[in-house]
């Protein structure tokens, strides 16, 4: 089995497929890292996985790996949240140096406060290793990156300053995604599934797909919007909540969402 990931060697998308990889039930043969998250996702072959990051708990979600769902038939097998911490790293030794950072958008907006506290301008790159490798292998003083300790460890860099994230305990979530004939055990698993679907455009229709949930005593633990890409200023939903699919009550909540929604697709319980 392979797992593939977008960003490079020891950006945080790296780390977190080597702890999924350590709560597998199969070997790993190989962890790959691909340029960009759409190259991820054409990696179709049987027997592989794809760790992909869908939300950062201050940042938000990933909207790109969320509508791939719609394009490809795959299914979420797990989720794994990581604890990111961000570490300001340069070739210099002195923070008051600081003028200009390269780094990924989501950690440069997960870092925003302190960047604007000390009147450091962002810049944005492909991803946050990529950043350090840059900087490292170019020789740049003049510019800083944000990215984990393992890129400093890797590039030779120096840590200016660590968890400089503007929310404590700073987490992102990211789905393990596979075929849907795969068959893959972890040693932990949530107890949670996930949906997107388009509701009708009728009165209180977004009321009614909620209504079949609370009825049915489903607990939703995310629910969010998102624009129709085939349709303009129309709107899909990302949909999570606990339990099973064979469970009587998901059975009929999802019985009675049908019928106030144009489509629904399930990405599977996990």
């Amino acid at each position: 089995m392979n797992i593939y990931y977008q960003w490079e060697s020891w950006a945080y998308s790296n780390l977190a497929s080597l702890k999924v990889s350590e709560l597998l039930d199969k070997k790993i043969e190989k962890i790959e890292w691909k340029v960009d998250f759409l190259s991820v996702w054409e990696e179709i072959e049987s027997g592989n996985i794809w760790v992909l990051p869908v939300e950062n708990g201050y940042a938000g979600s990933i909207h790109e790996n969320l509508y791939y769902f719609l394009r490809y038939d795959y299914k979420i097998i797990w989720e794994f949240d990581l604890e990111v911490k961000h570490c300001l790293l340069s070739l210099e030794t002195d923070i008051k140096n600081v003028k200009q950072v390269f780094s990924h958008p989501q950690a440069l907006s997960q870092c925003h406060n302190f960047l604007k506290n000390n009147n450091i301008r962002p810049q944005n790159f492909s991803d946050t290793a990529a950043a350090a490798r840059y900087i490292s292998e170019n020789n740049l003083e003049w510019v800083w990156t944000i990215a984990s300790s393992l890129a400093w460890e890797i590039y030779w860099l120096n840590i200016l300053k660590e968890n400089i994230a503007d929310q404590e305990a700073n987490t992102t979530k990211f789905f393990i995604v596979a075929k849907k004939n795969e068959k893959i055990n972890f040693k932990n698993k949530s107890n949670k599934v996930s949906i997107i679907f388009e509701a009708r455009d009728i009165p209180a229709s977004l009321y009614k797909c909620l209504w079949a949930f609370a009825t049915n005593w489903v607990n939703l633990t995310k629910i969010e919007s998102m624009p129709n890409l085939k349709n303009p200023f129309s709107y899909i939903f990302f949909l999570s909540f606990e339990w099973q699919l064979k469970d009587e009550n998901i059975k009929k909540a999802l019985e009675e969402l049908d019928f106030f929604t144009n489509s629904i697709k399930i990405l599977w319980e996990y």
